[in-house]
């Protein structure tokens, strides 16, 4: 039993070694230390303001107001079709906006038209 013990303990102590590894050391300095705060975050209260009509209106009411308020929306600088079709996309791949190809154009469309109306 006891040479088990120490045939154990050796290969515990050498298995470090074995593997190719130093032994890991601890850090001898502290974390840095750190507070949490309070964070106020306003989302817009626009609940009442519409989206101008026009073509695509439905399309971008449907899918843009869930998380876009129509003050925000109309407060953007004047962007080309093409750049506002960039950011359609942008909301597609990288925000995963369920927004699905038929309505791309439209709601493309009517952002251009919002930025034409500037």
């Amino acid at each position: 039993m006891k040479a088990k013990l120490i045939v154990g303990l050796a290969l515990a102590l050498a298995a470090p070694a074995w593997a190719g590894h130093a032994p890991r050391k601890v850090a001898t300095k502290p974390a840095t230390p750190f507070a949490f705060r309070n964070v106020r975050v306003s989302l817009p209260q626009d609940f009442d303001v519409e989206y101008p009509g026009g073509a695509g209106v439905d399309a971008v009411n449907a899918n843009c107001r869930a998380c876009h308020s129509p003050s925000m929306v109309l407060t953007q600088p004047r962007l080309s079709a093409e750049e506002w079709h960039k950011e359609v996309r942008k909301m597609i791949e990288v925000y995963k906006a369920p927004i699905a190809e038929d309505q791309v154009e439209a709601i493309t469309g009517y952002l251009k038209g919002l930025s034409a109306a500037k």
